[in-house]
């Protein structure tokens, strides 16, 4: 198996590893640093059967595109721990990738493309088919797919496999041990997520509210507005709510006006009082803490050319 790394199109690494990712070293590593005039990448990778673990870390003082690419498809666990990037899916159509945010591809994962035109700090996790089955089982079609919020108990976990300080066979034994409770908290997930249903009739309204959220940030609806417009009582609005969209109603609130705001910073670069009135902040000082809160930089930052 080949793992590459490209910036601009052009090469920056390339390992080879056994199809399983199986090493002689109880836990193998490499590091790869990458700088060009407008950006730098840093790559800390750790691998060992069936398991393969890569930190990036990359700035950038302008728009730069980076390609991780495997010559097989393993199970790919994609989580931005800091800043925000926009990665491109299979059909080449970019998607934003928050602060705290994950994206679960499970299998037909061969190539990660993204383009960053900041900080960020990226946690890329593959296990091989064959070790996911062995965990997993036939539960595998519980676990929910996709862009979610990185939850606390999960972050936990990453900061874990992040900072751990153990050598050789320990180290193994740890990181495989926090490898087992990440698909354990996706098992989890699931099973609650199935035990919970609605009628189509209340999942129809709860997304009108959810498009209501999205249409007025401005002037947004208070909990009994939004539920008496979108003809569902509140009770049902906020626990549906929470089960469909993995926020609660004024989180997703949150979460949209950030991310409207950083693409209004990034890229129309509009000043910071503009952004703020746009979002829905009457104060501007409370939207740079706001801000500052969800990606950890000023806005301001963003607007410069």
């Amino acid at each position: 198996m080949e793992f590459k790394c490209s910036a601009g199109g052009k090469l920056i690494s390339q390992n080879t590893y056994p199809d399983n990712f199986d090493s002689n070293d109880a836990v193998a590593e490499n590091v790869v640093r990458w700088k060009s005039e407008t950006a730098s990448l840093q790559l800390n990778e750790k691998w060992f059967k069936g398991i393969h673990i890569v930190l990036i870390d990359v700035n950038a003082l302008s728009t730069e595109v980076f390609l991780l690419e495997c010559s097989q498809a393993p199970i790919g666990f994609i989580f931005c721990l800091n800043g925000a990037i926009d990665y491109a899916d299979k059909h080449g159509d970019y998607s934003p990738l928050l602060t705290n945010e994950q994206d679960l591809n499970l299998g037909s994962v061969d190539t990660f493309k993204f383009r960053v035109t900041e900080a960020a700090k990226l946690l890329y996790i593959q296990l091989t088919e064959t070790y996911f089955s062995k965990i997993a089982g036939n539960a595998t079609a519980n676990i929910l797919y996709g862009v979610q919020s990185i939850k606390p108990e999960t972050n936990s976990i990453l900061q874990h496999i992040i900072n751990n300080r153990h050598e050789e066979r320990a180290k193994r034994l740890f990181l495989e041990a926090r490898i087992f409770e990440l698909i354990i908290v996706y098992l989890h997930q699931g099973e609650e997520k199935q035990a919970v249903t609605f009628k189509q009739e209340d999942i129809n309204k709860i997304m009108l509210a959810k498009q209501l959220v999205e249409q007025d940030l401005q002037k947004p609806n208070s909990l009994i507005e939004l539920s008496r417009k979108a003809g569902i009582n509140d009770y049902k609005l906020k626990k549906g709510f929470k089960e469909l969209t993995g926020h609660t109603v004024f989180g997703y609130l949150y979460k949209i006006r950030m991310e409207k705001a950083h693409y209004f910073l990034s890229k129309e670069k509009k000043t910071v009082n503009e952004v703020a009135f746009l979002v829905g902040y009457k104060n501007a000082q409370h939207f740079i803490a706001a801000f500052k809160k969800k990606y950890n930089i000023l806005p301001g930052s963003l607007n410069k050319n």
